[in-house]
This record gives C-alpha cells, structure tokens and sequence, in this order.
C-alpha cells in the first residue's frame, strides 16, 4: 500500500497521534502492517492540512520540501509565554502596541528573512529535540536559518482604542517557517510581548482544507481515502514514460544518456509510478524507488 492520505487535523492531537490512528486503521484494513509518516509538523494547539504517507510514499518527504504553505493565524499581544502559543507558561506582559505600529512593521517579515526556531520545537540538538532540552531546563542554543514569506494579508483584528490587542494574518511561506517565531518577531519589533493564541493551516502542498478528510472518517474507511502517489507527485515534478529497454535499465540501477533538461522526473509505468530518476547533465539514473 504505497500512497497518501490529506487529514484535517483537530486541535489537542500531535502529528504523530494522527500518524498512529492513520497507520493503525489502514493496517487492519489491508489485514498488513504499514509504514507510515507524515509530512509537516503540526503542533497539538494547531489545526488544519497534514499530508500522511502510506508505505514508500514517505521516502517522498525531500521531494516536497520545498512547497509553499500557508497559514491563517492569531497573535495577541500584551503577554509573552514560554512556547510562544497559548499551551505555554506565562513569562512577561507588557502594554499593547499601536494598531499602526503593527501594519507599519508587518512588510518587514515578507520575503527571504532570518529567525531564529522556538525552543519548544523539534528541532534536532546535538540528537536530542529542542523540546526536550527546554522541558529539562537545559541551556542551549539555536542556529537562525533564512526561510521565504512569500506575503502576509491582514483577515481581522482586536482593537482597544488605537492598540492591537490581537490580529489574525493570512500568511504564505516555504516550508520550515515557524509561525510562532514570527509572531516573537514581530511583537519584539513593535516592543511588546507576544503569543499565537490560533493556528490553522489552509494549504499544504498544493491541498487544501477543501481536499482534507477528518481523522475519524479516514478511521472509519480508510482505503476510501488514500491517494494515488501520482497525484502528489505530479505537484513538484513532472511525469514521463519510458520505453521498456530504458525502464529496465533505469530500474535495475543503471546510469544512462537521456534527452531530459536537469532535474527529478517520476516514471509512470504500467499505470503506476513506480520510481523517480534524476538528471543531471543528461545523464539519469534512479534515486527513489517507489512500486512495481
């Protein structure tokens, strides 16, 4: 069973309690253990679009890295925590920013920037978990990485007077932006302390809440709702057949001239894509394989 399934995740569930349920119910439906991941992390306080991979549909976890997400989000000023989302421990409180303070801010965080990952992430330290280490109190710290927000639209807001007591943003960004971190910038750069109180994320991958399922009716049913590995893959990179001398080649491991522009292609043969090739310099050769 080598394909994927759209979840639309409640709140209170890790990603990998959503990973279990998924793998659990597809394993008693095919009467066969599994393998299964998913492709994304959502904290519990967070809702929305998971991609769950069945089999050899997560060795496709690098392949789409690289596509963009997006996300609707609350942050409400005026209290820091310690995980920067409403699951935290208060730490300091401070008085609410300007209305305009927090527009006139909010072009600075869109295009390639620099942050810096929560502590209370999963980030790997040194081979433990950033959250690991933040729970036992330990000292360390993270590297910034440069991540792209491709833009950031104001859906609502809270308004004492002219202060911003909280603002919902729409928000597209590549993969591996922390929300929260944006929010820790962003009250730091209006002078005020921070939180995500609501997280969401509407699209993942190319999926959105629209093509989503809820957990317990892919419980309920599950072969009804995974997906063809073709159908994900065709989203990052193109399709192609092959004449069966050079399939089986390329099958079998071998490296060979081909008339392809650089780049990963999957092959599609007999009705299944069975493996992806790289090109390079047009020379190919196989780098994942997938099925039969």
């Amino acid at each position: 069973m080598n394909g994927f399934t759209v979840i639309n995740k409640g709140l209170g569930l890790s990603s990998s309690d959503v990973v279990i349920k998924c793998r659990n119910a597809l394993s008693h439906a095919i009467n066969e253990k599994t393998k299964c991941g998913h492709m994304g992390t959502l904290d519990p306080m967070a809702e929305g679009v998971l991609i769950v991979a069945f089999g050899n549909a997560t060795r496709l976890f690098d392949y789409l890295l690289t596509k963009e997400k997006s996300y609707e989000a609350t942050f409400t000023f005026g209290e820091a925590r310690d995980t920067i989302d409403r699951a935290g421990k208060l730490i300091a409180t401070s008085q609410l920013p300007k209305y305009q303070s927090v527009l006139d801010v909010l072009p600075k965080f869109v295009g390639e920037i620099s942050q810096v990952p929560p502590k209370y992430s999963a980030v790997n330290v040194n081979g433990q978990r950033a959250y690991d280490m933040a729970r036992a109190g330990k000292e360390f710290k993270l590297e910034a990485k440069n991540v792209t927000v491709k833009d950031i639209a104001i859906l609502d807001k809270t308004l004492i007077g002219d202060a911003c007591q909280d603002i919902t943003l729409s928000i597209a960004c590549s993969s591996g932006t922390y929300i929260r971190s944006l929010c820790r910038d962003i009250s730091q750069e209006v002078g005020a302390c921070g939180y995500m109180s609501k997280l969401t994320r509407v699209n993942c991958g190319g999926y959105s809440l629209d093509d989503a399922v809820a957990l317990k009716d892919f419980i309920n049913k599950p072969l009804e709702y995974v997906r063809n590995v073709k159908e994900i893959l065709q989203l990052v990179m193109p399709i192609i057949q092959l004449d069966d001398n050079t399939y089986v080649k390329l099958r079998n491991g071998r490296c060979i001239d081909i008339d392809l522009e650089d780049g990963n292609y999957g092959v599609e043969y007999n009705s299944n894509v069975c493996f992806i090739i790289s090109v390079r310099r047009r020379k190919a050769k196989s780098a994942c394989y997938l099925q039969d």
